[in-house]
């Protein structure tokens, strides 16, 4: 769907209640705001690009395992050898 909307002296514009109800977009929703290009913006709600980037990280980190890490690994030695020296 779209709709025309106008840019009043303060830089406001109103979303037509069919845009908002279509969007999901109701009284008090944040709204991130992004210029896609010359006369373009983009208006998302910033809980989808929070779900967006949980997904993202869960993908790049399911085959994580704290133990592979470098720093653990040289935290696990460091402690090992405190341990033994005790």
């Amino acid at each position: 769907m779209s709709g025309t909307v106008v840019v009043d002296s303060k830089g406001r514009v109103v979303l037509p209640k069919k845009i908002r109800e279509q969007a999901d977009i109701t009284v008090n929703t944040r709204l991130v705001a992004r210029v896609k290009g010359k006369g373009k913006i983009e208006l998302i709600n910033p809980d989808i690009l929070l779900l967006k980037a949980q997904e993202i990280g869960a993908k790049k980190l399911a085959d994580w395992r704290e133990e592979d890490h470098e720093a653990t690994k040289l935290l696990t030695k460091l402690v090992r050898a405190h341990d033994k020296a005790d």
